[in-house]
């Protein structure tokens, strides 16, 4: 009797520990489940990116009695609780680059370029404070490229140390990101375009709903962009883009990290989705452990 009732407990144990197999949401033919949820109060997460080593570092936007604010957080590596980067301007701090290259972590401000210390988990500025920035990027080679706003125009430049250097055939951008290739793509008037190394003039790709506030990523040969919706296309077949079903309305932002998880921002939360490895019944049935 007592080898029965061990018997029984155990494989109920093992019955509830494995994962779940309903996804939430299906990305060709992987699914995927929300394992962690990052509340952000009555703000949008915009501009997510994952750094080398799994941390999480966003743009979080909102407004108070002063006005619009942006400030950036980050989610260490294997922790859920997201802190607030010291030495940055407060509320007006707009974006994030990873480079892969060199390892580091530069935010783009209004009162100039900051570089995270993983030493003080702190900021440190390493560009005049003059310097204003809308967006920032990182190609693959470690160059650095930043947008700022001319009468309500955005405008991109190469960053030769304090000297900017216009790319006079992108401007009035929304959302811009650079893949690992080094091709530019970028949102302009709700259509999507890529601009290669050996092009000269942008490849309308298609169209996009954007809402004011969006992000386009990448992982393997997927571009992914979101904004208001979540769709995704694969590289080698641009004209094809599908529609992610079951995501959270509005999307504003979207990061994978280096094994394949990701996270959605949407109002008010980030969502972690992790791959689903469920785990089947060796019986003649093959049902599925929930």
């Amino acid at each position: 009797m007592k080898f029965l009732v061990f018997f029984l407990v155990l494989r109920s144990c093992i019955a509830f520990d494995l994962p779940r197999c309903h996804p939430d949401l299906n990305i060709d033919k992987d699914q995927y489940t929300v394992s962690d949820t990052y509340h952000l109060g009555d703000a949008l997460p915009t501009d997510a990116h994952y750094d080398v080593y799994g941390n999480l570092f966003y743009v979080k936007s909102g407004s108070n009695d002063d006005g619009y604010y942006y400030d950036i957080y980050v989610v260490k590596f294997k922790t859920t609780t997201a802190q607030k980067i010291k030495g940055l301007p407060e509320g007006l701090s707009y974006s994030v680059a990873v480079d892969k290259k060199d390892a580091k972590v530069y935010f783009g401000t209004e009162k100039g370029m900051f570089r995270y210390d993983y030493a003080t988990h702190n900021a440190t500025q390493v560009s005049d404070s003059l310097l204003k920035i809308n967006m920032i990027f990182v190609d693959k080679n470690g160059n650095k490229y930043i947008t700022n706003s001319n009468n309500g125009i955005e405008e991109l430049y190469l960053l030769d140390g304090e000297k900017k250097i216009r790319f006079n055939t992108l401007e009035a951008l929304n959302e811009l990101a650079i893949d690992d290739n080094n091709n530019f793509y970028f949102i302009k008037h709700e259509q999507l375009f890529v601009l290669k190394p050996t092009q000269s003039m942008p490849l309308h790709i298609g169209n996009v709903t954007y809402t004011g506030a969006g992000q386009i990523s990448f992982h393997k040969d997927n571009v992914f962009v979101a904004s208001d919706h979540l769709v995704y296309f694969h590289e080698n077949e641009t004209g094809k883009m599908k529609l992610i079903s079951n995501v959270p309305d509005q999307v504003t932002s979207i990061a994978f990290d280096r094994t394949g998880d990701f996270v959605l921002g949407t109002r008010g939360k980030l969502l972690k989705y992790k791959k689903n490895e469920c785990y089947i019944r060796k019986t003649n049935d093959s049902s599925v452990y929930n």
